[in-house]
């Protein structure tokens, strides 16, 4: 279990919090980049518990600033976005992407008064399928070269979802492979969706008490789920956390639930759980993969068939997230359709808008839990000691990427788990790691 006060520590991401102040040494997304094409109008957004407008101008320039015009206070995502920033529509004041005051049609000609006035503006870039903000101080620390921003486009999809609870409790469930032995099971093996579905439902049923290790590496953890099999083999699960929410991960094939085509195999996914707030939080759902094209439609279907057009779950709270007790008799093993996002949304909201982690009982299958929280709480103390937490540094040598191996793998026993993602590389992807990298 978490000290109340570490528990705070955790969850408190706001302006001036210990928590707050290192999460803005990391970029951010801020959203999808196709919520912002050219021409389109400004977007109100709440990131680490700032209201905030993002928008792009006409040059294409994208702008990240304080939702509030430093004029008179008026709400800058109403305003006219025009070839060199957003004209707000009370007064006309006009604010650059750098948060300058461009014009000031009220003022006397000659006046210089705009040119002591500095809106709150924080940089961003558009990276792979989402737009990333940095609200930091000082200059940015590189973009992490994540394979879902070095990948082709057509290679990488994106989309999100609405969390109406903490991003602790979201990136907590994501290191937690002890509950894929339960959430996310098929029920009835007769009426399993297809043969991957059926597949995996036994191989995460034949050990439900997978052992959990971990490594530290440069970008945050390794964690490794083994499961012992019955014909001396065992099924080894590799997942990586990434500094501060970011989990990466095998996504093996996909089952279609109306069987109108075959199984997919998406190769990986990337789950980054952004703090809207302390009680808030949008998942962002990333699937890439390093030698094909994505199809779209497909991960349209399969995954936003229950979000609503603005990201937010069809099934929720208020809904008790439509669940059935008949199809858990028949069907699924949680009653909830086959969504995993929709799953994994009812774990974590459930848990209150802020775990209670002083009241927790936290066993063997919990290591990746106890280590995350390890690692952010020791990001903070950096942190508050003036120092640059990890991930943040501007090495290039650790912004590589190249060891942060997702990888699932059926071995002989005796094969040291630890080995299973070096020797993947090796085989499929012989990039020399940098000196020193881990």
């Amino acid at each position: 279990m978490l000290s109340r006060e570490d528990n705070q520590l955790l969850s408190q991401i706001g302006p001036g919090t210990p928590g707050g102040e290192m999460m803005r040494r990391y970029w951010h997304p801020v959203a999808l980049a196709k919520e912002m094409p050219v021409g389109g109008a400004p977007k109100p957004v709440r990131l680490l518990g700032e209201d905030l407008v993002l928008f792009r101008t006409k040059r294409g320039e994208l702008g990240l600033m304080d939702l509030h015009c430093p004029h008179r206070g008026t709400d800058l995502s109403y305003g006219r976005v025009e070839a060199d920033g957003l004209r707000c529509l009370y007064h006309g004041w006009k604010m650059g992407i750098d948060g300058r005051c461009l014009d000031q049609p009220g003022e006397p000609k000659g006046s210089t008064f705009k040119d002591k006035v500095r809106h709150t503006a924080y940089p961003c870039v558009e990276a792979g399928a989402l737009i990333m903000a940095y609200m930091g101080p000082g200059t940015p620390p590189p973009l992490p070269k994540l394979p879902i921003f070095e990948a082709p486009p057509s290679h990488v999809w994106a989309s999100k979802l609405f969390h109406e609870c903490s991003y602790l409790n979201g990136a907590e469930g994501e290191v937690d492979s002890q509950h894929l032995s339960f959430l996310h099971r098929i029920a009835s093996a007769d009426v399993a969706l297809d043969e991957f579905q059926a597949e995996s439902d036994a191989l995460f049923g034949t050990d439900v008490a997978p052992g959990i290790d971990f490594d530290h590496t440069d970008y945050g953890l390794r964690m490794f789920a083994t499961r012992r099999m019955s014909d001396g083999k065992k099924y080894v699960r590799v997942t990586n956390f990434i500094m501060p929410y970011t989990l990466a991960f095998d996504g093996g094939p996909l089952f279609d639930p109306k069987k109108v085509r075959p199984r997919m195999n998406i190769g990986h996914w990337m789950h980054l759980h952004v703090p809207i707030d302390d009680v808030r939080h949008w998942k962002y759902i990333v699937a890439y993969c390093y030698d094909r094209p994505l199809e779209e439609d497909f991960l349209h279907g399969m995954i936003e068939s229950e979000f609503t057009p603005d990201y937010m779950p069809k099934r929720n709270w208020a809904n008790r997230y439509m669940q059935d007790r008949n199809e858990m008799d028949r069907l699924t093993f949680l009653g909830m359709g086959y969504n995993f996002e929709v799953h994994d949304l009812f774990a974590t909201e459930s848990q209150r808008p802020i775990s209670d982690r002083t009241k927790e009982h936290l066993g063997a299958s919990d290591r990746g839990v106890t280590a995350m929280r390890r690692l952010l709480l020791d990001a903070i103390k950096t942190v508050g000691q003036g120092k640059a937490p990890i991930m943040t540094t501007t090495d290039p040598a650790v912004n590589h990427f190249a060891n942060m191996v997702v990888v699932s793998d059926t071995v002989d026993d005796v094969v040291d788990e630890r080995r299973v993602w070096s020797d993947f590389l090796a085989r499929h992807n012989p990039v020399k790691v940098p000196v020193g990298a881990k």
